[in-house]
């Protein structure tokens, strides 16, 4: 099923994100306040609109809801992104990502309960654009046009198995280097609460058990990578 999302704001990062979505096979709406920017990627995107994305009446009727995603780039006008960002939780989005333009920006978007935040610094248009379109990968870094090394969740259909009964290798094509777990600690914070950390399992044995919240760090072609975060 071809993957849907929405780009708010095409300066420099949106619009490489909107055609690196695009060069992934995805269906791209990019919106920003300039037409001159919309112009720009009018016939390179599935639907380009010019709309004020601080008027919650403009973003009504595009569909956002429906969206795998609703990405907000903007990146030189913080009052543009809160806003924005509050019109898209008002109108029922459930997966918004937002880009970070300042540490203010980043604490007050941590308050308003949104998780998935890019430093653009950190993470290219074409990295979260693989993010976005492979379900599950948490992270990636794409080695060659072939090979990647790839952060994935734990399948559903893993969880309670071992290594030995999956047998990525031969059943998905890929080879696991390590897992990612979260271990408790035994210093208590508060009653009932214990701290968790993530821990690097090293290489794992066959008869190692996948649990839940397990991170797989996995090596292979991106297709077979797609193809084992989908179960």
């Amino acid at each position: 099923m071809t993957k849907r999302f929405a780009v708010i704001g095409l300066g420099h990062f949106g619009l490489n994100l909107s055609l690196s979505l695009m060069g992934r096979k995805a269906e791209v709406l990019a919106l920003d306040v300039r037409e001159e920017r919309v112009e720009l990627v009018r016939d390179k995107v599935s639907h380009a609109v010019v709309a004020d994305s601080k008027d919650i009446k403009a973003l009504k009727g595009l569909g956002l809801t429906e969206m795998d995603a609703v990405i907000v780039a903007i990146g030189e006008d913080f009052e543009s992104s809160m806003l924005t960002t509050a019109h898209l939780q008002e109108l029922g989005v459930k997966n918004i990502v937002n880009r970070v333009v300042s540490p203010v920006h980043e604490k007050l978007l941590n308050l308003m309960k949104i998780e998935d935040l890019v430093l653009p610094e950190g993470d290219s248009a074409e990295q979260l654009a693989r993010r976005l379109t492979i379900q599950g990968v948490v992270e990636s870094l794409e080695l060659n046009d072939e090979y990647s090394i790839a952060e994935v969740k734990v399948p559903d259909p893993f969880i309670g198995k071992t290594l030995n009964e999956i047998d990525l290798r031969k059943k998905y094509h890929v080879n696991l280097v390590t897992v990612i777990r979260r271990k408790e600690s035994r210093k208590f914070l508060t009653l009932g609460e214990r701290e968790k950390s993530l821990v690097v399992l090293g290489v794992p044995d066959s008869d190692m058990q996948f649990t839940t919240d397990d991170i797989l760090v996995v090596f292979g072609k991106e297709k077979y990578i797609s193809a084992l975060t989908e179960g």
